[in-house]
């Protein structure tokens, strides 16, 4: 099964694997890397599809938009479960079922770990190692990753993160996949307005969902949207994406989304 964390080379370029629903056959994944340079904003990496991929673009319904879609004969797939990295086993080696992924998985080194598991019951042990003082804190925001949140937003959010932090000073992030059907869109609409989160349903696993007391259930993949408190206000600008089971408003491709 290829998710969200996974990577796959196609003409040269690698590609970060986004999502769970990939029709048959094919991957839905955006630019991650071209030549030297590293994309981390979603925007960018769409952009540069249409600009130089443009006949990769197809509308899902399962989605409820245009997304990259990348042939699986035509990829080489880059297998988190298949790499180890020797100078990190004293902390990888307190999860279960772990996988390396990031820049470690598709070029061999990198400044931060990335892992990513199935195993939700790697929260719990992230909990515990951070309330031990085994891990720290996030403390700062590069710039190529703010998107949608703003910098003091974005930072607010990170320092209460146990899937971000520092082990012995080495930025980590872990990807907890638990992939579910959402069903196809029906219809979108634009959404701008104020939403407060009643229910916090899945909130470290990906994909999040959380429902407001507006009867809208935000989703992301993302881990800037993991681990939102009960209670929290927020306004959003984007799309609803009306499925046959909820009502999506998804967080991922909100304009801007905002703590009150």
């Amino acid at each position: 099964m290829i998710t969200e964390g996974y990577f796959v080379k196609y003409k040269g370029v690698i590609w970060a694997v986004k999502g769970c629903y990939h029709p048959e056959g094919y991957v839905v994944a955006v630019p991650r890397k071209l030549g030297e340079k590293k994309i981390k904003k979603m925007s960018e990496s769409i952009q540069l599809v249409k600009e130089k991929f443009p006949q990769l673009l197809k509308y899902v319904d399962e989605i409820g938009f245009e997304v990259p879609l990348l042939s699986l004969s035509e990829v080489e797939v880059l297998d988190p479960f298949k790499v180890s990295i020797f100078q990190f086993n004293d902390f990888i080696n307190n999860f279960l079922d772990v996988g390396i992924t990031g820049s470690y998985l598709y070029e061999g080194k990198g400044n931060d770990l990335d892992l990513i598991s199935f195993n939700s019951k790697n929260y719990y042990i992230l909990m515990d190692m951070r309330k031990r003082g085994i891990t720290s804190p996030l403390v700062e925001v590069k710039d190529n990753e703010i998107e949608g949140l703003s910098k003091q937003d974005f930072l607010r959010l990170k320092v209460k993160r146990v899937l971000e932090g520092k082990y012995k000073g080495i930025p980590y992030t872990f990807k907890i996949v638990e992939c579910e059907d959402f069903g196809k869109v029906i219809r979108k609409s634009k959404f701008e307005g104020m939403v407060k989160i009643d229910k916090a349903l899945k909130p470290f696993s990906l994909p999040v969902k959380y429902l407001t007391e507006e009867g809208y259930i935000l989703t992301s993949f993302r881990t800037r949207y993991t681990e939102l408190e009960e209670g929290l206000r927020l306004y959003i600008k984007g799309t609803l994406l009306s499925r046959e089971n909820f009502e999506d408003l998804d967080l991922d491709i909100a304009q801007v989304v905002k703590i009150m």
